[in-house]
C-alpha cells in the first residue's frame, strides 16, 4: 500500500515530503553551455615569462542550460574559473563542490571563498546600479563590470594579472583592483540537492543509514520502492508516521527535525533492495562549480572549462539513492542422528567429520566420486552378499509356484 509523509529537515530550513509508492522513470538532466549571454569588453593579461606580448582575453557572462526531460530547461547565468581551457557548445557539466575543481594547479580550492564574494557584489547577481552604487567609478558601464568581474575571477583562479597597458579599459582596472583589494572569503554554499551516501548495504535486522540529505530547497520529494515490512525511521529507529493536513502531510511525533533518515529492514526480511528518488525546487547559489561531467561528454579532447554560477536560479533537481540487504546466515540443522568420527590432535582446530543415514545435497562441481578412498571398501562384499540373498528368495518362490500349480 502506498503511503505518504514529510520529514523535517534541519539543513532543508523546512520540511522533506516522502512518498512511498513506484518509482517514476529517472528523468535524465544535461547541463551544457548555449550560444547565449552578455559579453564584456577583452582584457590583456601579463603573458608568461617566456613571453612579451600581453595576452588577449575575451569576457562574457556565460548561460549554461540546464535541460530536463520531466521538467523542461532552465538557464543559468555562469563566468568562467579556468584559463585557458576552452568550453564548446554542447559539453555536458556536472554540479560539485569546490574541492572537486579538476585542474590540480588551479589557485580556485584556495581562492574559491574570496570568488564568491567577487560573485555576490558584482553583476548579474547584482544590478549595474547597484554594483555602480557600492563601487563610484565614473563612466562605469556594464561592459566594464562584466570584464572587471572576470578579469579578477582570473586573479583567484588561475593567478592571472592585468597587464599595464592602455588597451584595457580605465574603468574596468579600477573596478578589478577594487574586487581584487576588497575580496573577503565567503563559505561555501550549499548544493542545491544532495543525498551522502548514494548507495549502503546492510543485512536483515539492520537499520541501514544515516541518509543524509543536504539542500537549500525549502521542501524535498522522496518516491521510494519498499518491499514489504521495510520502513523508513529516524535515529532512534521510530517509524515515521504520517498526518494528513489537506493536501499536505507532515511526521507525527517526532518533535525535532531531522535532516538523515534509515532504512530499517525486518529481522527475516529476504535479500532486497530500497530504491529512492529525491526530487525538489532548489536554489543554485552563486558560488557552485561546474566541471565536466566525464571525458565523453566533454567533447573530443576530453576536457570542458570549468564555470561558477554568478546569479541565483531556481532549478528543478533530481537525485537517486538506494539500499540493499541480506538474510543473515542460519546455521542449518542435521536431519537425522549423526555420529561423529573421533577427531585428530592437530595444531589447528578441527571440524568433525559426520555421516548421515540422509545423504546431503552434494556441493556444486563435487559428489561421491570427489570423496578420498581410505582402506578397503565393505561396498562389494555387501553388494555381493545381497545379490546371493535376492537369488535365494527367487529360487524359493519358483518352487513354491511350481508346488502349488501341481
Amino acid at each position: 500500500m502506498a503511503s505518504r509523509f514529510r520529514i523535517g529537515a534541519a539543513l532543508l530550513g523546512a520540511v522533506t515530503a516522502l512518498t512511498f509508492s513506484a518509482l517514476p522513470a529517472h528523468a535524465e538532466v544535461k547541463i551544457k553551455r548555449i550560444d547565449e549571454g552578455e559579453s564584456g569588453h577583452a582584457v590583456f593579461l601579463k603573458p608568461a615569462k617566456d613571453k612579451k606580448d600581453p595576452v588577449r582575453q575575451e569576457t562574457s557572462v556565460m548561460a549554461l542550460q540546464i535541460d530536463d526531460d520531466k521538467n523542461g530547461t532552465t538557464k543559468v547565468q555562469t563566468y568562467c574559473v579556468e584559463l585557458p581551457t576552452p568550453l564548446r557548445k554542447g559539453d555536458v557539466l556536472k554540479e560539485v563542490p569546490w574541492d572537486k575543481h579538476p585542474n590540480p594547479n588551479t589557485k580556485f580550492k584556495e581562492n574559491s571563498g574570496k570568488v564568491l564574494w567577487i560573485l555576490k557584489n558584482s553583476y548579474p547577481a547584482k544590478s549595474v546600479k547597484a554594483v555602480s552604487d557600492a563601487f563610484p567609478i565614473p563612466h562605469l558601464d556594464k561592459q566594464d563590470i562584466i570584464a572587471a568581474t572576470q578579469a579578477a575571477i582570473w586573479h583567484f583562479s588561475d593567478g592571472a594579472e592585468l597587464a599595464d597597458t592602455k588597451e584595457n579599459d580605465g574603468e574596468m582596472v579600477a573596478l578589478y583592483k577594487r574586487f581584487v583589494a576588497d575580496a573577503k572569503p565567503e563559505a561555501e554554499p550549499k548544493p542545491t540537492l544532495v543525498i551522502e551516501p548514494e548507495s549502503q548495504s546492510g543485512k536483515s535486522g539492520d537499520k541501514i543509514g544515516p541518509f543524509k540529505v543536504t539542500t537549500t530547497a525549502s521542501e524535498v520529494k522522496l518516491t521510494a520502492n519498499l518491499p514489504e515490512g521495510v520502513t523508513i525511521t529516524d535515529a532512534q529507529g521510530n517509524p515515521l508516521a504520517v498526518q494528513k493536513k489537506g493536501d499536505k502531510l507532515a511526521v507525527q511525533g517526532t518533535g525535532d527535525k531531522v535532516s538523515e533518515f534509515f532504512v530499517n529492514v525486518p529481522k527475516d526480511a529476504k535479500d532486497g533492495e530500497a530504491t529512492f528518488n529525491l526530487s525538489a525546487e532548489a536554489t543554485l547559489s552563486e558560488g557552485r562549480l561546474f566541471i565536466a561531467k566525464d571525458k565523453a561528454s566533454a567533447g573530443e579532447d576530453g576536457v570542458a572549462q570549468t564555470l561558477v554560477v554568478a546569479q541565483p536560479q531556481k532549478v528543478k533537481v533530481e537525485k537517486e539513492a538506494k539500499a540493499n540487504w541480506k538474510l543473515g546466515s542460519v546455521p542449518t540443522q542435521p536431519t537425522t542422528t549423526t555420529t561423529t568420527a573421533p577427531a585428530t590432535t592437530t595444531p589447528e582446530t578441527t571440524t568433525p567429520v559426520t555421516t548421515s543415514t540422509t545423504p546431503a545435497n552434494p556441493a556444486p562441481g563435487g559428489g561421491e566420486d570427489n570423496l578420498a578412498s581410505t582402506g578397503a571398501s565393505i561396498m562389494w562384499p555387501l553388494l555381493g552378499g545381497l545379490v546371493l540373498v535376492g537369488a535365494g528368495a527367487g529360487a524359493l518362490f519358483v518352487v513354491r509356484r511350481k508346488k502349488a500349480g501341481a
